[in-house]
């Protein structure tokens, strides 16, 4: 690690991914890159990774789930922020593979859920179709001009 931050290299992938989480807190963007695998340091600029910790304000870490193997783990989280123009919390949800190289765990990788499909609660109403609310008139010119 570097000279600054001369804790013990985390023990665990989850270790691992809770100081990396503290890192984002904490604008340590030297940690974040030096915990990625070096197989994988190449797929993630670092200009990126300090626009979302510097943007970002760190509201929490969830993890929900961790599947440990000898030479790698998969940990399913969710992080809360909020973007530094936007008050409204975001959640993200990860699933990350993490993978040991040399006796040290790096983070390596990453999968994220679909979206969740919306599903509406009435019919979708169509430009031309008559409008619901009973006029007579075309939705297109009536209630879609409110709207």
């Amino acid at each position: 690690m570097s000279e600054e931050n001369q804790k013990p290299w985390p023990q665990s992938a989850r270790e691992l991914l809770e100081t990396r989480y503290q890192a984002f807190k904490d604008g340590n963007i030297d940690f974040i890159v030096e915990t990625t695998h070096p197989e994988s340091r190449n797929q993630h600029e670092r200009k990126d990774i300090e626009a979302w910790a510097n943007n970002s304000k760190w509201l929490g870490l969830e993890v929900e789930k961790e599947e440990n193997e000898a030479e790698h783990t998969w940990i399913t989280f969710t992080v809360r922020y909020q973007e530094k123009d936007n008050e409204e919390p975001i959640e993200h949800e990860e699933k990350a593979l993490f993978r040991l190289h040399e006796g040290k765990w790096y983070y390596f990788d990453s999968t994220f859920p679909k979206a969740k499909t919306y599903q509406r609660e009435k019919p979708k109403v169509g430009r031309n179709d008559p409008c619901p609310c009973g006029s007579g008139k075309k939705y297109k010119k009536c209630c879609a001009q409110a709207a």
